[in-house]
């Protein structure tokens, strides 16, 4: 199905008029859409936990090192030989024992079993939440990580996350009144997040 990124645009726009500083600040990010990612779920959720409480610098980083040891920017599950080969590359990148931890749990007992991983993808987003956090290293940030740009799920706020919490509070206190933005932008939750993290090196 087709999304009419013009229409959503245009209703947080609308939504967000009768606050001056977050419809100026929606003005100059412009439209945003959400794009197809080009990794599997797995490389996704690697990605996701490479990335966990570090900067975006770091992470950027730290992914750009993974994808040249795979030697792919274009990576699968299909790249990785085994397990102790990727153990061997997330070991390279210097991240945390936990992390490295993490990652090989969900390649040996998730990302190997197709039918769990189709599941996993078709699910609500309840179930979705549901089922992946059993898992060690998924969290609801990473669950709403993936349901964003893996899933591209429109209506998701990630309340866990450190940005968007301080553009949220900066925004309100610019703004001088109190917003309920979770209520405010439904159904558009996710696209107005985005929204969030790309106004915060002007608001911050």
């Amino acid at each position: 199905m087709l999304i009419d990124y013009d229409s959503i645009h245009n209703n947080i726009l609308t939504k967000s008029r009768p606050y001056e500083v977050i419809y100026n600040q929606i003005i100059m990010n412009g439209k945003i859409e959400l794009y197809k990612p080009k990794l599997d779920l797995f490389m996704f959720t690697t990605k996701m936990i490479i990335s966990q409480q570090i900067s975006d610098v770091q992470a950027k980083k730290k992914w750009e090192m993974f994808c040249n040891l795979i030697n792919s920017t274009r990576i699968s599950i299909k790249h990785v030989k085994s397990k102790d080969n990727l153990e061997m590359i997330v070991t390279k990148l210097k991240i945390s024992k936990r992390k490295i931890s993490y990652i090989l749990n969900l390649y040996q007992t998730v990302f190997l079993k197709n039918k769990f991983v189709k599941k996993l993808i078709n699910s609500s987003e309840d179930e979705f939440r549901k089922e992946f956090s059993r898992f060690k290293g998924i969290g609801p940030w990473t669950c709403d990580m993936i349901l964003i740009f893996f899933l591209q799920k429109l209506n998701i706020f990630p309340e866990n996350d450190l940005v968007i919490n301080k553009v949220k509070n900066k925004l309100l206190s610019i703004q001088g009144s109190n917003i309920d933005m979770k209520k405010e932008f439904s159904p558009y939750l996710s696209i107005f997040s985005i929204h969030l993290w790309k106004m915060a090196k002007r608001v911050l």
